[in-house]
């Protein structure tokens, strides 16, 4: 609504305003349109209307002046070239003086036509200066008056006619004065709304920006389950494009079901769910708007695999220099170990003992698992030692599949390449080498080992390259997953569990993210890269 801030300036222009009093000088200026018609056709009919009807041409002359200025009045009003109070002052002006000669050419003050002067009072009252309201009736006043004088002059001198006159006369003080009344308060209602207005919507931008800068992903849901707001966080964890009083449905299924269990006070599961394309786990928290919930939520999201990153990196920096120092003391010793099994083996051989070569055997493979620990604990301190460059999946996953064939003497065929279009990452090669080494030897371990069991997919998105190595064997259940990328854990006896962990620090420091993502038909990690060039 538009409203006035400065009422009493003459020259008010059509947005300080409000709206109300445009449409109500517009339906007075309609009115005035049909009146000018109606007195026209009256005037036909003076025998039946009016009891002294002497000047019908003139009568009918003033109606067509009348009438043709009310539709004069209709370009400005619709335009609002002018401001409101001069177009009230014009009209009035024209009202008083049409409406005044018709009553003096009907018959006087008798013939009931000065009461419509009551309209224009009224019409006035919405100025904004009381003594414009005052000067107003008072023309009108004089108006009626002289117009009795010249009655009593030329037909009746007597006191009714005053009379009556004067009691017009206060019917118009009375009517634009009340009708002033009513519109400052219209005015000071609209004043009100408008700040009111102002303030919600100084409220509602400082709450669109408290809710964006929020560290946490946040939307605020109303009681159908409809997302009214939301901030860049909660669109990109979520990894969906909110459009105008979307549903939860939209967002994640998880939420949509969760969300009528909310309302009804049940309680919702505790572990994270799974969304997007890069399988991050979430944790959601309704706070809700008012005890009965039916006013909606504030849904908070929080990035449990982001909060479990840097939790295990706090957990892990502590660790880090004592597992290098232990790394670098543990590998000489065990060199000499490996040497005096070796020699030890040799003795057995010439000694023909099967018992001695068979415990050299033991000491020889026990130590070489000592030493893929002592390497994979040491590949961790070089890391940062990469050269990334530009390098095309198509050509070298293929050759890598082939190695990796060899080298874990395993079908070729069970390993399916998959690579839409012709993805350049920008990645160290040993890196990238040592990353889904790890990933296609665990996926190798669980699969069902037939053609096709392993899947290599590579697709290219907006800013990343997408590499998913898959396979047909069990999923990791939901209970394991937070722990997949701890160092030293494992499912498996004769495994180091350093593979996953030292594969995603790799992958961090090529800039890229390593997930796991859940599928219903197996298991299946995802390495994000960046797209070339570096």
């Amino acid at each position: 609504m538009n409203t006035a801030v400065a009422g009493a300036d003459p020259g008010l222009n059509a947005v300080a305003v409000p709206e109300t009093f445009w449409r109500s000088l517009g339906h007075l200026n309609s009115f005035r349109v049909f009146l000018a018609i109606a007195l026209g056709i009256a005037g036909m009919l003076a025998d039946q209307t009016f009891h002294r009807f002497e000047y019908p041409r003139l009568f009918q002359a003033t109606c067509a002046v009348y009438l043709l200025v009310a539709l004069l009045f209709r370009s400005p009003l619709l335009a609002r070239r002018e401001g409101f109070e001069r177009q009230v002052g014009r009209q009035a002006l024209v009202d008083i003086v049409c409406i005044t000669l018709l009553m003096q050419l009907s018959g006087g003050n008798s013939s009931g036509v000065g009461l419509l002067l009551i309209v224009t009072l009224a019409a006035a009252g919405m100025l904004s200066e009381t003594r414009m309201v005052l000067f107003w009736s008072a023309a009108a006043t004089l108006a009626v008056l002289g117009e009795q004088i010249v009655q009593a002059m030329a037909f009746d001198g007597s006191a009714g006619g005053f009379a009556r006159a004067g009691f017009l006369s206060l019917g118009l003080f009375a009517s634009a004065l009340l009708s002033h009344t009513l519109a400052k308060g219209a005015l000071l209602a609209s004043w009100e709304a408008r700040d009111k207005s102002r303030q919600a919507e100084s409220m509602a931008r400082i709450n669109e920006r408290v809710i964006q800068e929020l560290p946490y992903a946040v939307m605020v849901v109303n009681g159908d389950g409809e997302v009214l707001q939301h901030n860049a966080q909660a669109a990109e964890v979520l990894d969906v494009r909110f459009f105008a009083h979307c549903g939860l449905g939209h967002c994640s299924p998880y939420l949509a079901e969760w969300w009528p269990r909310w309302c009804a006070g049940e309680a919702l599961p505790a572990h994270p769910f799974q969304v997007g394309r890069e399988g991050r786990r979430l944790r959601a928290r309704f706070i809700e708007l008012e005890a009965s919930r039916r006013e909606g939520a504030v849904v908070v999201l929080e990035d449990m695999t982001e909060l479990e990153v840097r939790a295990q990196r706090m957990k892990l920096a502590s660790l880090g220099l004592l597992t290098a120092n232990l790394a670098h003391e543990i590998r000489n010793p065990l060199s000499a170990i490996r040497h005096a099994a070796g020699l030890l083996k040799e003795d057995a051989q010439s000694a023909h003992s099967a018992v001695a070569e068979k415990l050299s055997g033991i000491i020889d493979s026990n130590a070489e698992r000592l030493n893929w620990l002592v390497e994979d604990v040491l590949a961790l301190n070089r890391r940062d030692r990469l050269t990334r460059e530009a390098l095309s999946l198509v050509a070298w996953l293929n050759v890598f599949v082939e190695q990796l064939a060899q080298r874990e003497e395993m079908p070729r065929d069970f390993v399916v390449v998959h690579v839409v279009g012709d993805p350049v990452i920008c990645f160290d090669v040993a890196h990238l080498e040592q990353i889904l080494w790890n990933l296609l030897r665990n996926a190798l371990r669980y699969c069902l080992k037939q053609p096709g069991s392993i899947r290599i997919r590579a697709v290219v998105g907006q800013t990343k390259v997408d590499v998913d190595v898959g396979n047909d064997g069990p999923g990791i259940p939901t209970a394991l997953q937070s722990r997949l990328f701890e160092p030293f854990y494992t499912t498996d006896k004769v495994g180091s569990g350093l593979g996953l962990y030292i594969a995603r620090e790799l992958a961090e420091a090529n800039g890229a993210s390593l997930h796991y993502v859940d599928i219903p038909d197996g298991a299946l990690f995802r390495l994000s890269c960046q797209v070339a060039p570096c």
